[in-house]
């Protein structure tokens, strides 16, 4: 019996693709996924994306929902437009819109949606239930990962590349460039501001390697009733979360600095843009968030580049309760570059009602949005 009648006709057999690789689950049918009870015209995107396994553009979209008996092509168009579909697990690349299948939401609405070909993996979802999925702590630990920062974006001069295990930075200039897009290819992860259309300009294929995205997961924050807007930028996110001034340099100089020949100049300053990138992806990965603070607004955002299942503040904190370990953190501003850790102190969990809270050792309590480092004490 071949897997679309043993899944009683929900899936395809004839051909695997990458997203559904991933994922591991079976190609799924957007005829059958149309009458889910979870349907609604974003997850049948979601949907045709897996069924297709490449980017698809809006109009290709909307073709296919016509096909299947979803819509109209005009009215799925239209409604695919108002549903905002660049959001996670999708991300838009020009006039396409592409599945990031390593993304915690995509193994969320494959659950939902029952695209996985077993009974138990057909019923519907709560996403408030507190069971988690399972773990990939284990896979993601061994991960090699870096940062990449370039200049100027669209037609690099320069490049710096962070290992985030090993806090090294290498720099290429010029005709060096060619030599660090070879070194991506050691990675797993790669994390940069418009991550896709970087690696798309050196000309480097990330295959199935995870990406990041350090670009700021929504453009603007509505601030008045009056619809006054704020412009959210990574360098509005970098000053909110890691109390970094002047996290990145400025662009007219740095031009100047590279028609000029400056070469040291604007190495520095490239380097010190990518500590402040650094800073920022290690803040995302211990809270799951980013701050954005301006004025008197100070609220999280999602970090666009942490899986679900990093080892977060909240995670570190359930640790130190059962193994009955204080944390070591450190607050305040990002950490010094050369050595991290030496403003650490102990911070204790302890239960406030329903809810855990850190205090230092004179029992004052340590707010969390504050901490840029943690490990369990002896860790290091």
């Amino acid at each position: 019996m071949d897997e679309e009648r043993a899944t009683g006709g929900r899936f395809r057999s004839e051909r695997s693709n990458p997203y559904c690789d991933a994922l591991g689950t079976g190609i799924p049918k957007l005829e059958v996924a149309k009458d889910h009870p979870e349907a609604n015209y974003y997850r049948l995107l979601i949907v045709f994306l897996l069924e297709r396994g490449e980017p698809v553009t809006l109009q290709e979209a909307a073709e296919r929902f016509e096909e299947a008996g979803v819509a109209p092509a005009a009215h799925a168009l239209a409604a695919l437009k108002r549903c905002k579909p660049a959001r996670a697990p999708i991300y838009r690349d020009g006039d396409y819109y592409a599945l990031d299948p390593h993304d915690a939401e995509a193994d969320l609405w494959v659950w939902s949606l029952g695209l996985r070909p077993s009974e138990a993996a057909t019923r519907p979802v709560d996403r408030r239930a507190s069971e988690p999925l399972p773990a990939r702590t284990e896979e993601l630990d061994p991960m090699r990962r870096v940062l990449v920062h370039a200049f100027p974006a669209r037609r690099p001069e320069a490049l710096v590349m962070v290992d985030v295990a090993e806090r090294d930075l290498h720099t290429f200039m010029g005709d060096e460039i060619g030599d660090g897009v070879e070194r991506l290819a050691a990675y797993d992860i790669i994390a940069a501001i418009d991550v896709r259309a970087l690696l798309r300009t050196l000309r480097f294929e990330p295959g199935d390697r995870r990406l990041g995205e350090l670009g700021p997961p929504q453009k603007t924050k509505t601030i008045s009733k009056s619809g006054r807007t704020l412009k959210i930028t990574t360098s509005l996110l970098v000053q909110g979360s890691c109390g970094i001034r002047r996290p990145f340099g400025d662009e007219k100089t740095m031009r100047e600095y590279l028609a000029g020949g400056e070469l040291t100049k604007l190495r520095r300053r490239l380097e010190a843009d990518a500590k402040s990138l650094y800073a920022l992806y290690q803040y995302g990965r211990l809270h799951g968030t980013v701050r954005l603070r301006w004025g008197f607004l100070d609220e999280r955002l999602p970090a666009p580049w942490v899986h679900r299942d990093e080892v977060t503040l909240h995670k570190l904190m359930k640790q130190s309760r059962q193994r009955g370990v204080p944390l070591e953190v450190v607050v305040g501003t990002a950490p010094g570059w050369a050595d991290p850790w030496s403003r650490a102190k102990l911070a204790h969990v302890e239960e406030d009602g329903w809810r855990s809270r850190l205090v230092d050792d004179d029992g004052v309590v340590i707010h969390r949005d504050e901490i840029q480092l943690a490990r369990l004490s002896g860790a290091g």
